[in-house]
């Protein structure tokens, strides 16, 4: 209790109420006027004149009478408090609509100016997720190219080689090549974890397909792939690559499944020629820690472009909006 005012308190009560005081001064004045102006009606019923003025004699006590009597004096007060009160008013609420004038303009200019801000912030977010999205066909421009090398491993026009990422759940295509412009063309970017020859290879690190039908038998072809890859029978329909061979290896980034490559073939014999199988394992041995690089770029790129532009610029617009607090 006693540490609150004093030399050494922290009290702000009195600095409080004079402040208060100070910001309603005319209009305590105005209301101290009104009251006394209120409290002399009142006595004026029961003031009677003539019989104090039949007692004074001469100017001077005549002239003291007037201007200095109790009754009259309260008259006088009570107008002075209510003309000063009433002049501060008008003086003080034409000062606060100069200033409200003044914050109005000031409050319009900053509109403008947060206006154009956000005008610039989404020019630079759009710019931005361009050069994202350059960047991220540059990186599978890179991929394509570097699966072009693997023609040394005298692949056809009836094979091909996809690489896969796994993100938000699925798998997605990084890059794909083949001799065959038609088998490397891209028709789907997704592909669920849990199916065929890359789910398998992806969980397990390897998987190998010899025993699938060619398409040329169709109706087993379809059978085989729906029993055992869990393929619905109207997706094998639209594939335009009906692939009977495959060897689907993962790629592991820090001893973690990150992706899958994988070698496919509408020929029967394609794992007869060569040796293909060891060669096919031991180039992806080799170049494992460049495969991990791919998906790990791609994975990135992935993560940067799904986050929509819209939600960002809104979010920056938002700070904006709440550093600049009530001042809009």
């Amino acid at each position: 209790m006693f540490k609150h005012f004093g030399f050494t308190g922290e009290s702000t009560f009195f600095m409080e109420v004079g402040e208060k005081l100070g910001k309603g001064f005319y209009i305590i004045c105005t209301a101290i006027g009104t009251a006394i102006l209120t409290f002399w009606s009142a006595l004026a019923g029961t003031f009677i004149f003539s019989d104090k003025w039949k007692e004074i004699s001469g100017f001077l006590p005549s002239m003291n009478f007037i201007l200095f009597n109790s009754f009259n004096l309260l008259f006088i007060f009570g107008l002075i408090f209510c003309i000063y009160g009433g002049i501060g008013i008008y003086i003080d609420q034409n000062k606060q609509q100069e200033e409200n004038k003044k914050l109005s303009l000031e409050n319009d200019k900053l509109r403008k100016s947060v206006g154009e801000l956000k005008e610039a912030l989404n020019f630079s977010q759009e710019e931005l997720q361009n050069q994202k999205y350059e960047t991220d066909k540059l990186n599978k421009e890179l991929v394509r190219i570097w699966l072009k090398s693997l023609k040394s491993l005298g692949l056809n026009s009836t094979e091909r080689v996809t690489i896969y990422y796994e993100f938000d759940d699925t798998f997605s295509l990084l890059a794909r090549y083949s001799i065959n412009p038609r088998y490397t063309k891209i028709h789907r970017q997704k592909f669920p974890l849990n199916q065929g020859v890359i789910g398998k290879a992806w969980q397990h690190g390897f998987h190998i397909e010899k025993d699938c039908p060619s398409s040329q038998n169709y109706p087993e072809y379809k059978e085989y792939l729906v029993k055992t890859y869990g393929y619905e029978e109207d997706k094998i329909d639209t594939l335009t690559m009906k692939s009977c061979r495959y060897v689907a290896i993962a790629i592991v980034d820090a001893g973690v499944h990150k992706g899958v490559i994988a070698f496919e073939s509408t020929d029967p014999a394609f794992l007869e020629i060569d040796e293909r199988e060891n060669k096919i394992r031991e180039y992806c041995r080799d170049y494992q820690g460049q495969l991990s690089e791919f998906v790990r770029n791609g994975l990135k790129f992935d993560r940067e472009t799904s986050i929509r532009p819209d939600v960002k610029n809104k979010s920056v617009e938002d700070d904006i909006l709440k550093t600049l607090g009530n001042k809009i």
